[in-house]
Order: C-alpha cells, then structure tokens, then sequence
C-alpha cells in the first residue's frame, strides 16, 4: 500500500496502478446516472483523490486492517484505502485454517 502511495511501484510489473490525477476540491465525482440530487444538500464533503481496492483472499489481518487506516490518515485524503476479504482473521479461525491444510477440498465444510 505504501509503496503505491509514495509511486514506487514499477509500472512494468504494476501497470493498472494508476496516479492520481490533481482534481480540484470543487469538483466532486458524480455518475451521470444519479442526477443531480447530491448537490442540492448543505454542507456536503467533497473528497478528491484515489481509493485503491485490496482484496485479500483467505482472510484479512487486524493489524493489515489497521495498516489501511495508517496509510489513509497519512496521506491527507490524497489517497482513501479500501480493503476487504473473504473474512477476518481471529487467532481461532487462522488455526482452525490452519487444521484444514492437509484436508481433502471435498472434506472440508465452509462456512
């Protein structure tokens, strides 16, 4: 995440990373499709800047959770991180994760 922040991702290896492109704080991003509703509301925030998805399959950490919030605060809304997951790691269920290994695909329950 932070890597992609601070723009040192190669863009050989990373070329759907895109830079943020400088918008002004006036012009909020708005789909054709919704109209015009959202500017008829007093005081509404506008936020420029990118929101870069992670997805982490097999289950999200708190502490990489918690590492996405860092990033977000630290960039000052020039970047806004999305994360998410097929679910959260608690110690009980990355051991029970853990169990499942040696497990054939058809044995195992999901949840």
């Amino acid at each position: 995440m932070e890597d992609a922040v601070h723009e040192w991702l190669a863009r050989e290896l990373w070329p759907f990373v895109s830079v943020p492109s400088p918008t002004p704080s006036s012009q909020a991003a708005a789909r054709a499709r919704l109209g015009h509703w959202h500017k008829t509301k007093v005081g509404m925030e506008t936020r420029a800047g990118s929101r870069p998805l992670i997805y982490i399959l097999g289950g999200v950490a708190m502490s990489e959770m918690r590492a996405a919030y860092e990033v977000t605060r630290a960039t000052d809304g020039k970047w806004k991180v999305l994360i998410g997951s097929s679910h959260i790691l608690t110690p009980t269920r990355f051991l029970d994760d853990l169990k499942v290994l040696d497990q054939k695909q058809e044995d195992i329950s999901l949840p």
